[in-house]
């Protein structure tokens, strides 16, 4: 008489929790996963009047009360109505030092041209910002 053999099942990983075991790792990496935050530049707006109320007076400031940074799309910079030059970083800690010894409430216009890089506007900020100059007003042409 012929005996046959039990055949032994294959050996199976479970997989009905697999989808389960999954979710359960991809809520505790996002709960546990410090995204980081890029911060721009600190600046204090000023606070806009409110409706009903009447619009400020425009004020003509003359060169003792307001300083023109004006950064061309080459990198050059211009100081109020002097010629755009290559300016560094301590030259412009100079100038600005200056002009806040002369007025210690000097306004600093920094007027960015479109073509200009951003990193060019952000150094002549940090610049401002080093020399402890509050009052600073940004633009583009």
């Amino acid at each position: 008489m012929k005996v046959g053999r039990k055949r032994k099942g294959k050996a199976e990983i479970p997989t009905a929790s697999m989808s389960d075991i999954a979710f359960l790792l991809i809520v505790f990496f996002m709960a546990t996963t410090k995204f980081d935050v890029k911060e721009g530049i600190k600046i204090v707006l000023p606070a806009t009047a409110p409706e009903g109320s009447q619009q400020a007076e425009t004020i003509q400031l003359g060169e003792d009360k307001m300083t023109r940074l004006q950064i061309e799309a080459d990198g050059t910079i211009a100081v109020n109505k002097e010629a755009p030059r290559e300016i560094e970083n301590h030259e412009l800690d100079n100038i600005i030092m200056k002009k806040l010894q002369e007025n210690n409430d000097m306004i600093f216009k920094v007027i960015t041209d479109r073509d200009a890089e951003y990193s060019q506007m952000i150094r002549v900020v940090d610049r401002l910002k080093s020399q402890r100059a509050e009052k600073i007003s940004l633009s583009t042409n």
